[in-house]
């Protein structure tokens, strides 16, 4: 399209600055704190079948864990199950700190801490059971 044409039409357009400079620092919110799980596979199995979108385990897993007193719960067994791939998780800075607490508490894994409270809250929605 010719520039005149361009100019008969209510267009506008965008240029780069290269001297500009932002008139304010965004503001800084803190950063999720990552951390590598792997899921029991009946819980892995459950995930995929439910799992839409990017974000959504992270979600599930801080409602697991927000809803499973993980100090007093019995802790699920990773020992003797099928290895399965990684999968990598966001956690607000609060719940990965009390996470790591209780986990040194308990004397067990941040891992084995999330597979419990999945696998405790998944039981309770009676997706799965517990024995």
């Amino acid at each position: 399209m010719a520039r005149s044409q361009a100019a008969k039409l209510d267009v506008i357009r965008l240029k780069r600055e290269h001297d500009a400079k932002p008139a304010m620092k965004a503001r800084r919110v803190p950063s999720a704190r990552k951390l590598v799980i792997r899921l029991l596979p009946l819980i892995d199995e459950h995930r995929r079948s439910i799992m839409r979108y990017r974000g959504d385990l992270t979600t599930m897993i801080v409602e697991a864990i927000g809803s499973v007193d993980l100090r007093s719960v019995l802790l699920v067994e990773l020992a003797g199950e099928a290895p399965l791939r990684t999968t990598t998780i966001g956690l607000p800075p609060s719940l990965h700190k009390d996470l790591k607490a209780i986990a040194k508490t308990k004397r067990a894994s941040m891992n084995v801490l999330v597979n419990t409270a999945l696998a405790h809250w998944l039981a309770a929605k009676r997706v799965i059971r517990l024995v």
